[in-house]
């Protein structure tokens, strides 16, 4: 699961941010919205949040967040396959001053019962630094890989094949992801642990997804849970739907022949491969009529494509944390609502198998009195710039404030900074 992740010069944050999932202590006797997560060797679980909220102004780094967990995923998968003079495209320093420094990018996570720590330092062609920690409960770490430039030390260093792999490697390729393919035996899973802790979920309605409803409908088709879950989350939402079915169909595709011969005078073979679609059935179980899903309502496709990851965040096969941007777009504000409370409140702990971060304007769910809104105080962070355009990102539990207090009010009256400081609209 994940613990915290961190960063500093990247995209608007020139300094550094933490968005840390450790529960705090302000309602220590509540289990709502933790999720509370083993670790070898100690006694006492860690509670970790299952959700997080990034509240704050257009352009004020909400989305930079997202981003930056999004880049350090891609160079824990891809770095290890670049060509030897690739750039690292995820290099985005702040805009002013700090062009030529490092990017610095890091998590915290628990993998198979042990707490690890991963950060990196880069620039636009090379790595600058890469470490692996491995803490224990006694609050010692082991340092399993530190890399400077292209030094590395550490404990992996006594391992043989890991001990090949450094001696000459790309400056623009993680020792870990290059573990992960040539020593897996010593790297165990830590790679992709860490990499289905940063999944960034695309909130892009596409005409694929018009035409055919996405991964949603592939997962229906197959998983007879999923399709029925689906069913049923479509039917609470109401949106009129009473009944959806999958179908399997074939889209064809063109291919060069494989007789040269005939490729030579523009000769195309036509192969086809197998695809899924959803339709929904509206009206009443006596009289219904079904809607090809292209002409359902944008919100309705929403929900559909938002369907394989909230199924995931309790049905996951391994522990996984979704980036989500925008999540309120084309759904009602009761509708998210009950989305997110019926994870973050409703279901059982030893169910929970993920976690979600997202960015959102929709303030509904900090209404009521804190203690029983949706998300606790330690799940709702905000994003402001100051006046040279640096972002910061902090937490509503820094402010020691009663459970009893309404969120939404306190943040729309502006007691915890992070609203637009409108001007006036002329002409």
């Amino acid at each position: 699961m994940l613990v915290e992740f961190y960063g500093q010069n990247f995209g608007c944050f020139r300094d550094e941010f933490r968005l840390s999932m450790l529960a705090t202590d302000i309602d220590p006797n509540s289990d709502r919205g933790i999720v509370k997560v083993r670790v070898d060797g100690d006694a006492e679980p860690l509670r970790l949040l299952r959700a997080v909220a990034i509240y704050g102004p257009n352009a004020s780094g909400k989305s930079t967040v997202l981003r930056a967990a999004a880049a350090l995923r891609h160079l824990i998968g891809e770095s290890a396959t670049l060509e030897s003079d690739a750039m690292l495209a995820p290099y985005e320093p702040f805009a002013v001053g700090a062009d030529g420094k490092p990017v610095r990018l890091g998590i915290t996570a628990v993998i198979d019962n042990t707490v690890y720590d991963y950060e990196v330092q880069f620039l636009r062609s090379h790595f600058t630094s890469e470490r692996l920690e491995l803490w224990h409960a006694d609050g010692e770490a082991t340092v399993l890989l530190d890399r400077i430039g292209q030094k590395v030390s550490g404990q992996w260093g006594d391992d043989p094949q890991f001990a090949l792999i450094s001696k000459d490697f790309r400056p623009n390729a993680l020792l870990l992801s290059l573990a992960d393919r040539l020593a897996p035996a010593l790297a165990k899973n830590i790679a992709v642990g860490l990499r289905r802790l940063l999944e960034k979920h695309s909130n892009n309605i596409t005409v694929f997804d018009f035409i055919i409803g996405n991964d949603a409908a592939t997962r229906a088709y197959d998983d007879r849970g999923f399709a029925d879950w689906l069913a049923s989350r479509l039917k609470s939402a109401d949106v009129g739907v009473t009944d959806m079915k999958t179908e399997e169909f074939e889209i064809p595709e063109r291919s060069p022949s494989d007789d040269d011969q005939h490729a030579a005078v523009g000769t195309d073979r036509i192969n086809k491969r197998k695809s899924y679609r959803i339709s929904l059935t509206h009206g009443t179980p006596e009289c219904g009529f079904e809607i090809p899903f292209q002409h359902e309502s944008l919100g309705t496709k929403r929900l559909v494509k938002l369907a394989p990851l909230f199924y995931d965040l309790a049905h996951a096969k391994q522990p996984m944390a979704t980036f989500v941007d925008e999540i309120h777009e084309s759904l009602h504000p009761k509708l998210l609502e009950g989305l997110i409370r019926n994870f973050n409140c409703d279901t059982p702990m030893e169910q929970v198998r993920g976690q979600l971060v997202f960015a959102t304007h929709e303030t509904a769910l900090l209404d009521g009195e804190a203690w029983t809104a949706v998300l606790r105080r330690d799940q709702i962070y905000l994003t402001e710039k100051d006046a040279s355009g640096a972002a910061r990102l902090y937490s509503i539990a820094e402010f020691k404030e009663r459970n009893n207090l309404n969120i939404r009010r306190r943040y729309l009256q502006g007691r915890y900074g992070a609203l637009p400081s409108l001007g006036v609209f002329d002409g």
